[in-house]
Formats: structure tokens, sequence, C-alpha cells
């Protein structure tokens, strides 16, 4: 039985060290089964991801990132999770920061089909860092699950960036796993598949810039009433008054909460006894961005991450 736990700390575990990634997977809190000997759990793990994002959002600067990570999981729901970040955008790479996310996880009944997390991640990333997450100081995130036929899961999260500007976003998330084939002893090893759809809401704080009219006084002298007496003493010039429209260009801060994205995965997992290999790929549809520059925002979007996961 032993191994049985093992293995399905696995998916937890890989879901855990890849936290940070902008799609942002419910972690699956169902999973959390330990033997009974072992109290602590490591699992580390290897990411690449061909665009970083975050939200349904992606950078036009964002560049290709390898995400080693650490995971250290107590039997009794805690857990820490470390992650580097690493640009591999040829010539140019090199490591960005790390993060590291405190957290635990809970269920809500015997049977495990109702549960959720809660997570703290703070960033340690280079001002200047060319990803998305650059930005970021705090990010406090919570999830609840139902584990039916088709697992749905709702989450929130509230972030902090560098100036203190706060946002949340939101998700609602659908996936099915699908076994191809299973191998092993305990058929624990094996190929599977796990179609997920996800949608994402949040607020987006941007500059917005309006202009605005207003009437200001103006006195023009009158020159048909100028005359010698005017001349020698000016206070007595009469005057005509009239109104002048000013235009003025001026900005706003504004935060709106919208729909941000609709994203759909298929994570293809391979398991081999403590090893998990991992590839997903994403198709996202961002809705409601903010054109910046003018020069109009980019649609639909592909990106793909591969991982390699080993539990001890």
């Amino acid at each position: 039985m032993k191994n049985v736990f093992r293995l399905l700390i696995i998916a937890l575990c890989s879901v855990l060290a890849i936290r940070s990634d902008a799609q942002q997977a419910p972690i699956d809190t169902d999973k959390l089964l330990f033997p009974a000997d072992k109290k602590l759990t490591f699992n580390v793990t290897a990411q690449y991801m061909s665009n970083l994002t975050y939200a349904g959002r992606k950078d036009e600067s964002s560049v290709p990132v390898l995400m080693p990570g650490i995971t250290a999981v107590y039997k009794h729901g805690l857990f820490l999770n470390a992650l580097g970040y690493f640009d591999v955008n040829g010539a140019k790479s090199g490591s960005e920061g790390l993060s590291i996310s405190p957290g635990y996880l809970f269920s809500l009944d015997t049977a495990k089909k109702f549960g959720g997390s809660v997570t703290i991640t703070k960033y340690f990333i280079t001002g200047n860092s060319p990803i998305i997450l650059s930005s970021f100081n705090v990010l406090a995130d919570g999830q609840l699950y139902y584990n039916g036929p088709v697992k749905l899961s709702i989450g929130a999260t509230y972030s902090f960036d560098r100036g203190n500007n706060r946002d949340i976003v939101n998700t609602v998330q659908a996936e099915k796993e699908l076994w191809l084939y299973k191998t092993g002893i305990l058929t624990l090893n094996g190929l599977k598949i796990t179609p997920a759809l996800t949608v994402y809401g949040g607020s987006q704080s941007f500059t917005e810039t309006y202009y605005e009219n207003s009437q200001v006084p103006r006195a023009l002298a009158n020159p048909a009433l100028v005359s010698p007496i005017n001349t020698l003493f000016p206070g007595l010039t009469q005057q005509q008054i009239f109104n002048q429209t000013i235009t003025q260009q001026k900005q706003k801060e504004v935060k709106q909460y919208k729909l941000l994205a609709l994203s759909g995965s298929l994570p293809i997992d391979y398991t081999l006894n403590s090893w998990q290999f991992t590839v997903t790929p994403y198709l996202t549809k961002p809705f409601n961005q903010v054109d910046y520059t003018g020069a109009g925002v980019g649609g639909n979007y592909f990106f793909f991450t591969v991982g390699v996961s080993y539990l001890f």
C-alpha cells in the first residue's frame, strides 16, 4: 500500500510545484494521502514553459521560462514550495528570481469529494525581468473543489504588486481525468489525459485618458470705445467679456471587474513508479484587453509546458 500512497502524491506535488504558472490549476487536495510511517514527502520538479502567462494574459516581451522546484508536503496537509525562474531566451538567458509558497490543503468530508487549499506566494524576481510575474509582490490564493464525475473547482487570487496596487482574479474550472491505459501490479502506472476548461474573471487596473472642456471668462478691450481720456486713465478702458472653451487632457486610474479569458488545456501524464512526465498544450482566448499602445491587441494564443517530477 505504501506505493499506492506515494503514487497518489506525485500528481499532487506536481500541481503544487507549478502553481505559479498563470493558468493556476487548482491543487488536487483529494489526493493528499500519506503512508502512516512517513510524515514528510519531497517532490523535485522541472518544468519548461514556452510563454509564461497570468490569468489568460501574456506580455509581448515574455520569454520561455525554465522552472525548477521542490515541494515538501507534511502528512497533515501543510506544504512548502520553492520555485525558481530562469529565462531561456538564447543569449539573454539567466536567472530571474524565485518564489516561496507555504500553504495548507484540506478535505471537507471523509470520502474526499469536497476540499480545497489556501496558499500565500512571495515573489523575489528582478525588477527588469521580462517575465510577466516580475510586477508581483505577494499572491494569496484559495480554492475549493468538488470531485465528482467531472471535477469542478472555483478559486480566487488576491494580488499585491510592487506598487501596492491590489487586484483579484477568480477562476472556474471543469476537468475530467481519462486513463488511456494502466500498468504495474497495482495498475497505478500508465498514461492519462485530463482535458480542462478554465474561465478567468478579475479586476484590471489601468490608466484611462479623457478630455475635459471648461468655460473660462476672458476680457477684451473694445477698440470702438477707446478715447484720449482712456489713454490718460487706462483703468477706465471699456472691456468686452466673453467665455472661451478650453480643452484639457487628463488621466485617471480605472479598475474594472471583467471576464479576462477562456482557456482550454490537455495535460498528458505518464506515471512510472516515483516518476511523472507531463506535456500540456494550452489554447487561450483573452477578453477585454486594454490597448495601451493604440496598435491593437492580440487575439487567441497557444503555448505549452513540458515537465518531469520525482517523488522521494
